[in-house]
């Protein structure tokens, strides 16, 4: 009995438990996705650059249902090959939605990177899977490096940095003992530096990044000021959220929804400094006028 009850207390279980509960919570939000959505497939992961610098390679983008009446000129869609040459669905803006005199529907297609028609344009609006309405920039990647051919490469290294976070972290007496005490050892002061270095590493990256694959905020506004003038381009910022919308042939092209990395890792880094620098330097002097 005393077996199993250091192989449920040790962090290796625990870790295992808490990869089989991610597991699961990523499929039911893929289900609820699915149902909210009304898709198949709900999130694609894009490869190409035909969309660059409105849509990366190594963004998941999140798609929802629309029907030929719901989607506009300038709208960005996900649609089948209509000669099915490639696997995979294709991510371009509508430049032309065409009606005939029956009421059929047939849409033309461009990539930004392109400027031109598809060589498929115009095609049937039965081919047409859904809208992008959000994208999610730079984890994508992960999943094009397992399809690569370093694959198994990137699955040893995730091993080993995964082994190496768990001899890195104290067991959970460790944990008990210094919440009694704060210790400002040298381990636990260079553990901080290097989160913070990471995070600021990061948030820099998100800004001003560049490359195909992790294009930063500021960078995707400068190519499209470049490519269409710095006074026809706006960035609009939300809450964890922007958007690049251009002046294009005197009508505005609104861009995708994009999460925002930069306001998710300050967050992330604030929090950090809150838990681990703040609130141990300031509890000694609340205890001691308690």
């Amino acid at each position: 009995m005393s077996f199993f009850k250091k192989i449920y207390r040790s962090r290796i279980f625990k870790a295992a438990l808490e990869i089989a509960f991610s597991f699961i919570l990523a499929f039911v939000l893929l289900m609820s996705l699915r149902m909210a959505l009304g898709v198949e497939n709900p999130l694609f992961v894009v490869s190409s650059g035909s969309m660059i610098p409105a849509i990366n390679i190594g963004d998941i983008i999140l798609v929802q249902k629309a029907t030929p009446t719901q989607v506009n000129l300038g709208d960005i869609v996900v649609f089948r090959d209509p000669y099915a040459r490639l696997k995979a669905p294709i991510v371009h803006r509508i430049v032309d939605i065409i009606v005939d005199e029956n009421g059929n529907y047939k849409i033309a297609t461009a990539g930004d990177a392109i400027g031109s028609w598809d060589q498929f344009s115009p095609w049937d609006a039965s081919l047409l899977i859904g809208k992008v309405i959000m994208r999610i920039p730079y984890i994508g990647n992960l999943y094009l490096l397992l399809y690569s051919d370093n694959r198994f490469i990137v699955i040893i290294f995730i091993i080993i940095i995964f082994f190496l976070a768990l001899l890195f972290f104290s067991d959970d007496k460790d944990k008990k003992d210094s919440r009694k005490k704060i210790s400002w050892s040298g381990k636990n002061i260079a553990y901080i530096l290097v989160i913070n270095l990471l995070l600021a590493s990061l948030l820099i990256l998100s800004l001003w990044g560049r490359g195909t694959n992790f294009l930063g905020m500021f960078e995707e506004y400068r190519l499209n000021a470049k490519k269409y003038g710095d006074e026809n381009v706006s960035l609009l910022i939300g809450f964890m959220t922007y958007r690049i919308d251009c002046l294009v042939h005197g009508s505005v092209r609104q861009g995708a929804l994009t999460f925002s990395w930069t306001q998710f890792l300050l967050l992330i880094l604030i929090l950090f400094n809150i838990v681990k620098v703040l609130i141990p330097v300031i509890r000694p002097h609340l205890l001691k006028d308690e």
